[in-house]
């Protein structure tokens, strides 16, 4: 039996601080070792059976709601994240559980790696490393930044740091969002537009919506088609906000074009053929980790399982916190 099952690979692989919090706080931990891997919803319902978590601290394993049903005890679902949509809220809060994230931790960091991101497609740096790695002296014309027209799609957290990010370099900023914010037009110049414009004026675009019903392949083949054919798209949210087979084939009818990708629809994406296209610059998820990142992040989880545990509702709290189980459950 343990207090908090660690189902997330990164909590307290790259810093200790949220494993002494825990550790402080006098709470058994249960980490699922490699043999345990991946956690899928049936190793999580063996985990469950298992150690009768008070808590789980979960990455992107599928809590549903048979996991949730089994989990007698259970009191939160805490995100190492932001992200929720591997968890089942509705089905957490007829169970009684709280389901928790955690805001605001990796925004810098996403931030850092979209403007890289940006840079690297539009300078052509992945291939000229090749070049020069095989031999080669292949010199690559690139564009400017700031002789661009950049469209960030989705101008919350995250998305407003980009744009604060790209104002040095001067490009023009179209954003587009359901909620228009106005101080980004006034301190950043920013023009709200809808989706249909910016895709079709933006040399570079950038995602930054969370995976919701209505953005679900917000990227799709009639999207992609308004696209001007040397469009530089970076996608560091979620991978489902794009149609990945459409994606592929406009890449591969349009070479000049250009994708950076840190997420994908299935991770990791092994059978992905977008991993075949040499316009394709695939990472791995790791728009968030960076150690500062990873600090922030493993200390918000762990004090909110503390705070969870202990009879109080934090708020980063999702769910209704008066719908959460008694602390002596």
């Amino acid at each position: 039996m343990a207090d908090v099952l660690i189902t997330s690979r990164s909590f307290g692989e790259f810093v200790r601080t949220g494993l002494d919090i825990l550790s402080d706080a006098e709470l058994t931990v249960y980490r699922p070792g490699p043999e345990e891997r991946p956690v899928t919803e049936a190793r999580l319902l063996e985990l469950v059976d298992g150690h009768n978590p008070r808590a789980i601290i979960v990455g992107s394993d599928p809590i549903t709601s048979a996991v949730l049903a089994s989990a007698k005890r259970l009191r939160l679902v805490m995100k190492h994240g932001v992200g929720v949509d591997n968890i089942d809220i509705d089905a957490a809060t007829d169970a009684g559980v709280l389901v928790a994230n955690a805001p605001d931790t990796n925004t810098h960091a996403v931030a850092d790696l979209t403007i890289g991101m940006i840079l690297v497609l539009l300078r052509g740096i992945v291939g000229s490393a090749v070049s020069a790695r095989s031999g080669g002296w292949g010199r690559v014309v690139g564009n400017e930044l700031g002789a661009r027209t950049v469209g960030v799609v989705g101008a919350g957290k995250i998305g407003s740091e980009v744009i604060r990010r790209l104002v040095p370099f001067g490009p023009e900023i179209l954003a587009y969002d359901v909620v228009q914010d106005e101080s980004l037009v006034a301190s950043c110049g920013v023009v709200y537009v809808s989706l249909e414009e910016l895709l079709e004026k933006s040399d570079v675009i950038t995602l930054h919506f969370p995976l919701l019903p209505q953005t679900h392949r917000l990227i799709g083949r009639r999207q992609l088609e308004s696209l001007k054919e040397d469009v530089k798209l970076v996608n560091i949210a979620r991978g489902a906000l794009i149609d990945e087979q459409a994606l592929e084939e406009f890449l591969r009818a349009h070479p000049k074009a250009a994708a950076a990708l840190d997420v994908f629809a299935t991770e990791p994406p092994q059978e992905s053929s977008l991993l075949g296209l040499e316009n394709v610059v695939p990472t791995t998820h790791i728009g968030g980790y960076t150690y500062e990142a990873m600090e922030r992040m493993d200390r918000v989880c762990a004090e909110t399982a503390v705070a969870v545990l202990s009879g109080e509702s934090p708020p980063n709290v999702l769910s209704p916190p008066d719908r959460g189980r008694p602390s002596s459950a």
